[in-house]
């Protein structure tokens, strides 16, 4: 009896232990399916190659949302998005995407905080990394 005790109390620590710990901004009113939604429109966003560089900025804009399937549409820097992923698991929005400019795939990956979205974008092809922040469009 004591060893079986002691083994599901292990078992619950370990399930505990696995669980996303709370995002810093979550509240118990965030609701992920309208953060999701939060994503739809034009953004504005800075590919600046360094923090003291002069903005170089591109177009991002999300046309839907497939709440079902976790996917967002669009295009990024001029390119059609073939294919996504949103997260919202660890109480905060995680999305990537993959576009291409004909010559190989970017991976994109962002998290919004507040009102930015904070990303960067990956190209093996081009040995690229870059870190970029993007604002909603002025209308």
């Amino acid at each position: 009896m004591k060893t079986a005790l002691t083994f599901a109390l292990l078992f619950v620590c370990a399930a505990c232990a696995h669980q996303a710990p709370p995002a810093k901004n979550a509240s118990a009113s965030w609701n992920p399916d309208v953060a999701m939604q939060g994503l739809v429109g034009s953004w504005v966003v800075d590919l600046r190659g360094g923090p003291g560089d002069a903005p170089y900025t591109q177009p991002f804009v999300v046309s839907s949302v497939d709440l079902a399937q976790r996917r967002i549409s669009g295009s990024f820097y001029g390119s059609d998005i073939t294919w996504s992923r949103v997260n919202t698991a660890w109480g905060k929005l995680v999305v990537t995407f993959i576009t291409s400019d004909g010559q190989g795939e970017y991976t994109h990956t962002a998290t919004i905080e507040g009102e930015t979205l904070a990303g960067t974008s990956t190209a093996k092809h081009r040995n690229l990394l870059v870190p970029w922040t993007a604002q909603r469009a002025v209308k």
